[in-house]
């Protein structure tokens, strides 16, 4: 197996803190998800890696995830591009298709059911402004003729990019992806769905070795499963408007350091490498819960 790499979440005002924390913690990235419209207040995540750049040195910095059919890919390809000259060659685009929350692809006048077409072409388009000097395009959704977007990456040939999402998207990640970051994802799924994406990518042309591994998990770390458990349900249920009391056990996890530590080694058995541990509990105690993470969960992990 590869070296195991772990990144996690940040959010708040203070994200600069917040990142650099992290990264003193001994993260080997830090990412930050977003919604354009949402039941609950959210910033902009490039904006608020870009501060995160300047307060940091060495962790991997990225979206995760950026929901690319609301957004365009001329604009998204030059944002990136500026996140990773700021950070000198440390920026990631995780992109996912959305569609769980309806009223923002209402807000932004994009049809549901054109999510995953218009993704498709995006992630083609930005590849292409990052790697060629001059690009035409005519697709479904983007025309463009003789379209020129400099300074290019720092990153060659590009920064990664990073497909979020489950069975629908194995497809997406197979023939476009330098990465697969699911969440929500019970163990069986995530074994099953890179033996698909093993076999589909071969059947591209490409080799499954060159596609990062990660996953993307919701942690909560409590003095037993129970009381771990129960405050997963209700940092869900505020998360999601949903009860999530039978779906924790197979989709979070939770429970001590060590049934916390056990869980990610599964995980680990099923093939991933990059872990983004997502802290789930209130926001104003990640910072606590993010030394939980470095001191009491993770070497517990790498101890085996």
């Amino acid at each position: 197996m590869s070296a195991l790499k772990f990144g996690t979440t940040i959010g708040g005002a203070n994200i600069a803190e917040v990142a650099q924390r992290a990264e003193a913690l001994g993260f080997d990235s830090v990412w930050m998800g977003e919604h354009v419209v949402y039941h609950r207040p959210m910033h902009d995540a490039l904006m608020l890696l870009a501060a995160a750049s300047a307060a940091t040195k060495r962790v991997r910095l990225g979206t995760s995830i950026l929901l690319m059919p609301l957004k365009h890919p001329v604009l998204v390809a030059k944002a990136v591009t500026t996140l990773d000259h700021l950070s000198e060659g440390r920026a990631s685009l995780g992109i996912g298709v959305g569609g769980e929350y309806a009223k923002e692809f209402e807000a932004m006048g994009v049809p549901v059911n054109e999510r995953g077409p218009r993704t498709d072409e995006s992630i083609e388009l930005i590849k292409r402004f990052w790697t060629e000097e001059r690009v035409s395009f005519r697709g479904r959704f983007f025309h463009m003729d003789d379209v020129t977007i400099e300074p290019k990456p720092v990153q060659k040939p590009h920064p990664p990019i990073l497909v979020g999402g489950r069975r629908g998207a194995l497809k997406r990640v197979a023939k476009y992806a330098d990465g697969w970051m699911p969440y929500l994802t019970s163990v069986e799924a995530y074994r099953q769905g890179w033996e698909q994406i093993e076999e589909l990518a071969t059947g591209y042309g490409r080799d499954p070795a060159d596609i990062e591994r990660m996953v993307y998990v919701f942690v909560t770390v409590g003095k037993s499963y129970e009381a771990a458990a129960g405050a997963a349900v209700m940092a869900f249920e505020a998360r999601y408007r949903q009860d999530f009391t039978t779906l924790v056990k197979r989709l979070a996890i939770v429970g001590t350091p060590q049934q916390c530590a056990r869980r990610i080694a599964e995980y680990r058995e099923a093939g991933a490498e990059h872990f983004i541990l997502s802290p789930n509990w209130p926001e104003e105690q990640m910072a606590a819960y993010h030394e939980v993470l470095a001191n009491e969960v993770i070497p517990l992990v790498k101890k085996g």
